[in-house]
């Protein structure tokens, strides 16, 4: 067996190809290493970008308020939930006035009356949404608004936004009457009428029947009022009709079941000294035909049959003495008693109306009436069983016709 010669010469060192790759040196490795993980960082800081830019854009638009609703506070506004989460003060806008000013009207005349005209009704948005609150909120609001005037108060006087109801010729600027029924036997047959015409317009009216329109004061207090210390016991005999307690309301029974031994004492001048400084009503009717008037005595050793001293005042319908006696201090309860009906204008009082069947009401029922800016009405036709007058459509003021509320007479 022959061996073969190794090649010599210059092709002796060339590799000969066997058909496998030739391994990478560890440069290469390296650099592909390199490659690959900038191509990685690249992807990833691309996806966090497009990731922080969608989580932004969607927080935005949660956030977002539609301007046209709001956000109260929680529990009216007073550091509710809602008001902590911004500190800041939100400034309110001022509100635009809808109307011209008024020009000034003034006089310089003690005795000139002055007619207002209706107020025009305004359309649009009204005037008390969310001009007044009634809680401070940290926060988009919240609270309770009170409008303009809160509540009571924007008519004249004391009107209690609305200018009142008819009553048989009168206006009656009330919601809570209260009415005194002359329930003798003079005045039975009138009863029912006035009584229809009153629900009718005070469904939830309180009526009291007591018999006479007496106002009996002995030594400066009246008898049966809240001043008085006198003897007790009754005073008018018993009337035709008397109060019905289930018919009254929750504060009608309340007053009838304390006073009314005292009403039954004092007859009309316990009512009125009883119901002035009531809160129950906003408004005293007095229904009668008013003979009885003011009867004032003063103690001396030789009473009168009625107990209760010398009699030095009377200005009722059969008056046999028309002197006046009374020293100023023995008036004083006048003078209570037109100072209570003066609130009403301040709405701290009730308004007094009366209405007579025959004469005019005594002076103190008229100063009353006139410190109220209530009314006087004569409803003489009642006698003959007709119609109250029709109603003005444009009615005065209360207190200012001379035709419906009648002027103080002059003392005696």
């Amino acid at each position: 067996m022959t061996k073969l010669s190794k090649n010599v010469g210059p092709k002796a060192d060339k590799e000969i190809p066997t058909g496998k790759s030739h391994p990478k040196t560890k440069d290469e490795k390296r650099g592909l290493d390199l490659k690959g993980l900038f191509v990685s960082v690249g992807i990833h800081s691309f996806l966090v970008l497009i990731a922080f830019f969608w989580v932004i854009s969607s927080w935005t638009d949660l956030n977002r308020t539609d301007p046209s609703t709001f956000t109260t506070g929680s529990g009216g506004g007073n550091n509710g939930e809602k008001a902590l989460v911004r500190e800041h003060k939100i400034e309110r806008k001022k509100a635009t006035t809808l109307a011209k000013e008024a020009s000034r009207i003034t006089s310089k005349s003690a005795s000139a009356s002055i007619s207002l005209p209706s107020l025009p009704v305004t359309q649009g948005v009204p005037l008390n949404t969310g001009l007044a609150s009634g809680g401070s909120s940290k926060g988009f609001g919240g609270g309770s608004g009170g409008g303009i005037g809160a509540g009571r108060g924007a008519g004249v006087g004391n009107g209690v936004n609305f200018v009142g109801k008819p009553v048989m010729g009168a206006r009656i600027v009330a919601q809570r009457v209260a009415v005194y029924m002359d329930a003798s036997n003079s005045m039975e047959r009138y009863l029912d009428r006035v009584e229809a015409e009153i629900k009718k317009q005070f469904p939830e009216a309180d009526i009291y029947l007591y018999s006479g329109i007496w106002v009996n004061v002995a030594d400066g207090a009246v008898v049966g009022g809240k001043k008085y210390d006198g003897p007790k016991g009754r005073g008018a005999s018993a009337g035709v009709r008397e109060t019905k307690p289930e018919s009254l309301t929750s504060a009608g029974r309340a007053i009838f079941k304390k006073y009314d031994a005292s009403f039954r004492q004092g007859d009309v001048g316990a009512w009125i000294d009883i119901m002035r400084d009531e809160r129950a009503y906003d408004a005293l009717v007095i229904f009668s035909d008013f003979q009885d008037g003011v009867s004032q005595y003063r103690s001396s050793k030789s009473n009168n049959s009625s107990g209760l001293g010398e009699k030095i005042y009377w200005d009722g319908m059969r008056s046999t003495d028309p002197s006046d006696r009374r020293k100023p201090e023995e008036k004083r309860w006048e003078n209570d008693w037109v100072k209570s009906f003066a609130d009403a204008l301040k709405d701290k009082g009730p308004r007094l109306y009366c209405f007579s069947t025959q004469v005019e009401p005594q002076p103190i029922f008229s100063r009353c009436v006139d410190a109220s800016k209530g009314q006087i009405k004569m409803v003489t036709w009642l006698r003959t069983g007709g119609s109250p007058p029709p109603e003005d459509k444009n009615p005065p003021q209360a207190g200012t016709d001379p035709t419906t509320t009648v002027a103080p007479r002059p003392e005696r």
